[in-house]
């Protein structure tokens, strides 16, 4: 689906709106990552920068309020000061910015110098995510990372001397020949940085990466179970012990170090993405631009905006939607704000997938909330399915 938006021109009024750029580029392609990325295509970055801006021009709101950026990707971190300084002018003449906005960008550890660190923090990034993975070099092998663990803990220390306080760093358990030694010493490494903010994924196989080939061709065993339970569990008490709260199941911080880019996510409030694959949510509806690098490219050339998706959600699928990402958090879906939204209770509509959960203690519930236990969290993606098919095979 394509549209023409030749006259850039304000196609809407946002009190509040988040902001997401995608930057599809890497020096390498990691076999785990199944986001939409390209490597060793230098050469067409000043023309995605060009078309980039053009969809910023298209799809302005100058009178909103912008809470939050993201830059992901991809690796922001590869792109150019200039480039990314070009990216900002854009944004700043398209968009209004909220005086406490949260600017994020990801950033590969080998892109991270003292230069790079400053003319971030004079662009007005105030918040940086470290895409470190693991302080086992074992590890960081098998995950084809093009960083070791002496180049990450250099990085960390520049960050750590010269940054401002808002820095995550990205760790994953769960890879195959990983041991439980090693994920606990990463954990220490972290905690000795003292960084606000972690964020931990069990390593997962998705269709059309190498690791998921390499599974299927038996080239790579999963590790088992027991040892993701046992590296989940020591995750959660070791950031318990720092001081540092579980507030959505892949996110640790210290109080008030939320990320408000993704908490505003999980919440559904308004958000609008660039570049190829993003997608935005506003006004109930979901857009997501087209994956490919140069039919982008291309389209933005001649001021063409073109979706893969474009549609309105339904009342079935904002319940679905509602459920999944309000149990993602530690607050868990609210009884009260579910029954003003969807006009029934949530305990008496799903008590027969409830019931199921409690058997089996996953899940807490009173009259006020329902959240995930710790067992709950690592079994959420089968969680959100019951509660998907009882959706679907119900009238809401």
């Amino acid at each position: 689906m394509k549209e023409n938006k030749i006259n850039s021109q304000d196609y809407g009024h946002h009190k509040s709106l988040s902001i997401y750029i995608h930057i599809p580029f890497c020096d390498v392609i990691c076999p785990y990552c199944d986001f939409n990325k390209f490597s060793k295509v230098d050469n067409l970055i000043p023309e995605f920068v060009d078309s980039l801006i053009n969809e910023i021009k298209l799809r302005r709101f100058k009178k909103s309020n912008v809470e939050s950026i993201s830059f992901g990707g991809g690796t922001p971190s590869y792109l150019s000061n200039n480039d990314l300084t070009s990216i900002f002018i854009a944004l700043k003449e398209n968009f209004s910015f909220n005086e406490n906005i949260e600017i994020s960008i990801e950033a590969n550890p080998k892109d991270i110098n003292l230069e790079k660190i400053f003319f971030y923090k004079n662009l007005g990034i105030n918040r940086i995510s470290i895409g470190g993975q693991s302080f086992d070099d074992n590890v960081l092998k098998k995950l084809g990372r093009n960083h070791n663990a002496k180049e990450l803990i250099s990085t960390l220390d520049l960050l750590k001397d010269n940054y401002l306080k808002n820095v995550n760093l990205d760790l994953i358990y769960g890879v195959p020949g990983q041991s439980i030694e090693s994920w606990e010493n990463s954990l220490n490494k972290f905690i000795e940085f003292n960084f606000p903010h972690l964020s931990a994924y069990q390593l997962t196989y998705e269709p059309k990466t190498k690791f998921h080939r390499d599974l299927m061709t038996n080239k790579i065993t999963e590790l088992n179970d027991e040892d993701i339970v046992k590296m989940f569990k020591i995750l959660n008490s070791k950031m318990s012990d720092y001081g540092y709260q579980n507030y959505e199941i892949s996110n640790w911080s210290k109080p008030g170090m939320e990320s408000l880019h993704n908490m505003r996510y999980w919440k559904k409030n308004d958000y609008i993405g660039f570049g190829p694959g993003a997608s935005s949510f506003y006004e109930n509806s979901r857009k997501t631009n087209i994956k490919s690098l140069k039919k982008y490219i291309n389209n933005l050339k001649n001021l063409i905006l073109e979706f893969e998706e474009n549609y309105t959600l339904n009342r079935k699928d904002n319940l679905i939607e509602g459920i999944m990402l309000n149990l993602r958090l530690s607050s868990g879906i609210n009884h009260e704000q579910f029954e003003k939204k969807f006009n029934f209770d949530f305990n008496d509509k799903f008590f027969q997938t409830i019931d199921k959960l409690l058997e089996h203690d996953l899940i807490k519930t009173n009259n006020k909330k329902t959240i995930l236990t710790e067992k709950g969290k690592l079994l959420s993606d089968s969680i959100f399915v019951l509660f998907q098919e009882e959706i679907n095979s119900n009238l809401f």
